[in-house]
């Protein structure tokens, strides 16, 4: 999160422009937001960890896509 935080800022005065930290921000709330759900965090960790164990590239491919289903989800969720 600190990495994450502190590339946001120096992109925000490189470019005069505070949309790297709205971005940094929007991502952790998104984060905040799967974890807030013990059902949803579970899965999407479970999902997670299958994804990066996965045997085969379609089996990556399916975790990977409810990840990304979760993610966008809470995304939406915070974001509007």
């Amino acid at each position: 999160m600190i990495d994450g935080q502190t590339r946001a800022m120096a992109e925000a005065i490189e470019t005069g422009s505070v949309r790297p930290i709205r971005s940094f921000i929007a991502h952790w709330a998104a984060v905040v937001e799967i974890e807030r759900q013990p059902a949803v965090a579970q899965t999407y960790h479970r999902a997670n960890y299958l994804a990066n164990h996965a045997a085969t590239i379609a089996e990556c491919r399916e975790h990977a896509a409810t990840v990304a289903e979760l993610y966008r989800a809470a995304y939406t969720a915070v974001t509007g």
